[in-house]
């Protein structure tokens, strides 16, 4: 008698991504924890994201840009320490083929880096259905609109927002 035993391999979590540079960062998204190059940011203190980010190329109305990184952080009132949200610009499509001009607080430049949410990689290239395979965790559903997709994590909602191309436009947390 023989037992043939075909395709039961075990899976294996990916590695832990490459360390990132100061000209290719790594931001990385785990629950919400943001790090980046390593570096904790902590909600509740926006001194301390100015540290690690250095200081933003623009601030305008408690929009914080900083337009080499591709990064924008909106701080909250006078009353809180911390930011509200932060926002990776990963393209620049719009929702609408009919939208002109872009948001004053987007930065010059899109993110140069690599991010990587619960896991998963994350790009201007990346489908929806690929983030939600390779990332742990809560799944991103379809929100209010075509090309918005999100999930609330306790008080914090995370959100892709897609352009009438497909591709992936913003990456952001918010608080």
């Amino acid at each position: 008698m023989f037992l043939l035993l075909s395709g039961c391999r075990e899976s294996k979590p990916p590695p832990p991504p490459s360390p990132g540079t100061a000209t290719s960062p790594l931001l990385t998204v785990d629950g919400t924890a943001v790090r980046y190059n390593g570096q904790l940011l902590d909600w509740g203190n926006t001194e301390r994201w100015r540290q690690v980010l250095g200081p933003p190329s623009r601030e305008h109305e408690g929009i914080l840009t900083w337009d080499e990184l591709g990064l924008f952080l909106h701080d909250k009132n006078d009353q809180s320490p911390g930011p509200e949200s932060l926002e990776v610009l990963l393209g620049r499509t719009m929702h609408s083929p009919l939208t002109q001009g872009e948001p004053e607080s987007w930065p010059h430049k899109l993110f140069p880096g690599r991010l990587f949410v619960d896991g998963g990689p994350v790009t201007s290239k990346s489908d929806i259905n690929d983030i939600n395979r390779d990332k742990k965790g809560k799944s991103f559903g379809r929100d209010y609109m075509s090309g918005v997709y999100s999930y609330n994590l306790g008080e914090f909602y995370l959100r892709l927002d897609y352009g009438h191309d497909r591709s992936l436009t913003v990456f952001s947390i918010t608080q």
